[in-house]
Parts: structure tokens; C-alpha cells; sequence
């Protein structure tokens, strides 16, 4: 009778345990389970079956690079869609990988990157103007609509919400930017060393910071032109 009463109370106590370590469980994949994919050079155009190289940068949770990863790279025009592997760039830490595209005919095509550490992690670019080697180059973009290609392609709507640009899905970790506007230099300085500077006034947790991604000083000038773009100012 007494062995009988035990096990009824080991069942009791598990059927217990068990909603309690789920959340837990869903928590930790959460936690663990994104990661900000950041495109080193974007082009503006790339020329039919030309080699094109496309550098990326996994970072889980923004900050730490992801090495051992089997990212690949898909692109797509009209009916044609093709995948190639991304390889990792020699580098211990650098979580760098490299794709190498040749894309057989002009249009827009669209480019995917899979990360290969989860849907969460798997931007698509802006459209890419792909042109025939007979061709003119295709107009250079303003600074505001290469800032809005950068914004996907660097990563930016990982964290931030801006449905002026995409209505990609965001983790909103970030302040929200649709419809912002900041002064321009301190918004260039912060883009340029987030990690030393404060933008607004407005005091955000410290669980997520914003990473240094090492941006140029154009690619900085575009999101700035992108992010100022017919707004009022605002220092939220």
C-alpha cells in the first residue's frame, strides 16, 4: 500500500514538473535561437555571370560571431532560382562566410541568405539590378535608397522595427523607427561607436546592446539620409 501511495506521488509530481519546464525550455531556444546576419560590402548591381562575391558576418544575438555554421545563399529571377553554399572565411572566431554567385541572366533578383541558425536568421535583400556586360550601369541609387538596402542588408531590421522600409518580420529589441528622425551628426557618431555613445535620452535595457558593425562612412551617410527622410526630428 505504501510502495503503491509513492509511486502515485512521483506521478503526481512529474504531471507538475512538466508545464513548469516548458516555459523554461521555449525561453532557452528563444534566447539562444536568433542570430543578425550582417553583409560586408552590398553592391549596388552585379553583371550577368560575373563572379559575384557576397561576405557575411553571423552574430547570435548580435555580438558574438558564429563559426561552424552551413550557411547557403539563394537567388531568384522570375522562374529562375538557384542556391549555392557559403563557405567559411579562415579566421578562427570571425564567423565570416563567403558565397560566390554568377547570375545567368539581367533583371531583379532576389537574394536570400540562410544563415543556417534558424528562420529567424534568414534575410532577404532589397532587390538586386543584375545588367548585361553590354549594358550601361544601372543608375546609382540616392543615399536615402541605398541606406533603406543597407538596412536589411546590415542587419538593422534584426532589432528595429521601421515599416517605412520592410515589413520583414523583427524582434523589436530596439526602438521602433518608423516615422523617427534624429540630428544627423550624433546619429552618425552613434552609428560609427554605439558602444561609447548615447543617442536619446531615453535610459534601455542593457540585455541587448547594439553591436559595432564597423560601418563605412558611406554606409553610415545612407543610413542617416534613410533614416532623416522627410521626418521631424525627434530625441525619443
Amino acid at each position: 500500500m505504501a510502495v503503491h501511495k509513492e509511486e502515485t506521488m512521483k506521478k503526481i509530481m512529474l504531471l507538475l514538473l512538466v508545464p513548469a519546464i516548458a516555459p523554461v525550455s521555449a525561453a532557452s531556444r528563444y534566447l539562444g535561437g536568433w542570430a543578425v546576419v550582417t553583409v560586408d560590402e552590398l553592391p549596388d548591381y552585379a553583371t550577368v555571370r560575373q563572379p559575384l562575391k557576397l561576405s557575411f558576418i553571423v552574430r547570435q544575438h548580435g555580438m558574438r560571431p558564429l563559426d561552424g555554421l552551413r550557411p547557403r545563399v539563394e537567388a531568384r529571377s522570375g522562374k529562375v532560382d538557384m542556391s549555392v553554399d557559403a563557405l567559411p572565411v579562415l579566421g578562427a572566431g570571425s564567423g565570416r562566410y563567403v558565397a560566390t554567385l554568377s547570375l545567368p541572366q539581367p533583371g531583379d533578383w532576389t537574394v536570400t541568405i540562410h544563415s543556417g541558425f534558424g528562420a529567424q536568421s534568414e534575410p532577404t535583400l532589397l532587390p538586386l539590378p543584375v545588367v548585361d556586360s553590354r549594358t550601361a550601369p544601372p543608375r546609382a541609387f540616392s543615399d536615402a535608397d541605398r541606406g533603406r538596402r543597407l538596412f536589411i542588408a546590415k542587419g538593422c531590421f534584426t532589432c528595429h522595427v521601421n515599416t517605412e522600409v520592410t515589413n520583414a518580420q523583427s524582434l523589436s529589441i530596439g526602438p521602433d523607427l518608423t516615422g523617427r528622425r534624429y540630428p544627423a551628426e550624433p546619429l552618425a557618431k552613434f552609428l560609427a561607436h554605439p558602444d561609447s555613445i548615447q543617442l536619446t535620452r531615453v535610459t534601455r535595457p542593457n540585455s541587448f546592446k547594439m553591436p559595432n558593425l564597423g560601418l563605412t562612412e558611406r554606409e553610415i551617410a545612407s543610413l542617416v539620409a534613410m533614416i532623416n527622410t522627410g521626418r521631424q526630428v525627434s530625441v525619443r
